[in-house]
C-alpha cells in the first residue's frame, strides 16, 4: 500500500495549496493565481488521482469489502467521495474561472478529509486484519493495477481530435435522482 500512501502524500500537498491558496514551502512551484491552480489540479487529477482511484476501486476496495465487512459503510463513503472529486474535476474543466476562492478550497478540504479516512481508518484496518501473505498479494495486485493504468494512458496530444476537440476522460455519473 506504500505507492498509494505516496499518492496520498502528494494529494495532501495539493490539497493544502488549494485550501490556503499558496504553498507554504519556500521553493514550491505551486502557482500563485487561482486560475493557474485549476490547471494544475486538473492535470494532477488526470495524471495521478484518476489512476489512483481506479486502482483503489478495482483492487483495494473489493478485497477490503470481502475481508473487512465492518468497513463496508466506510468503503461506500470513499467511493462516493471519489465520485464527488470526479464531478468537481468535470466542473473545473467546464468552468475554470468562476468562484475559485470557494470552489478550490472546498475541493482541497474534500481531498484532505478523504485521504485522512483512507490512511487513518481503512489502511489501518487492512494492516491489522490481513496476514502477511494477504498483504503481499494485495501489494502485487496494486502494483499490477498501477502498471496497467500508467501504460494505458494516452499522451495528451492523442486525446484530441481535430474535428471533435478534447475527448472526455470520464463522463460524470448521474446521481440517483437524475433520469
Amino acid at each position: 500500500m506504500i505507492p498509494l500512501s505516496h499518492d496520498h502524500h502528494e494529494t495532501l500537498v495539493v490539497a493544502q495549496g488549494l485550501i490556503v491558496g499558496r504553498s507554504r514551502a519556500p521553493r514550491s512551484d505551486w502557482p500563485p493565481r487561482r486560475r493557474e491552480q485549476v490547471d494544475r489540479v486538473v492535470a494532477f487529477f488526470t495524471d495521478t488521482l484518476q489512476p489512483h482511484f481506479e486502482t483503489e476501486e478495482m483492487a483495494l476496495f473489493p478485497l477490503a469489502t470481502q475481508r473487512l465487512p465492518d468497513c463496508a459503510e466506510l468503503i461506500r463513503t470513499l467511493r462516493n467521495e471519489h465520485d464527488q472529486v470526479r464531478s468537481l474535476m468535470f466542473d473545473f474543466k467546464q468552468d475554470p474561472t468562476t468562484e475559485l476562492e470557494e470552489r478550490l478550497p472546498a475541493l482541497g478540504r474534500l481531498l484532505e478529509g478523504h485521504i485522512r479516512k483512507e490512511e487513518r481508518v481503512l489502511f489501518q484496518a487492512i494492516q491489522r486484519e490481513l496476514n502477511a501473505v494477504e498483504m503481499a498479494t494485495l501489494g502485487e495486485r496494486l502494483a499490477l493495477r498501477r502498471h496497467r493504468a500508467s501504460s494505458c494512458q494516452l499522451p495528451e496530444t492523442a486525446q484530441t481530435t481535430p474535428s471533435a476537440g478534447p475527448m472526455p476522460t470520464r463522463l460524470p455519473r448521474k446521481s440517483p435522482t437524475e433520469t
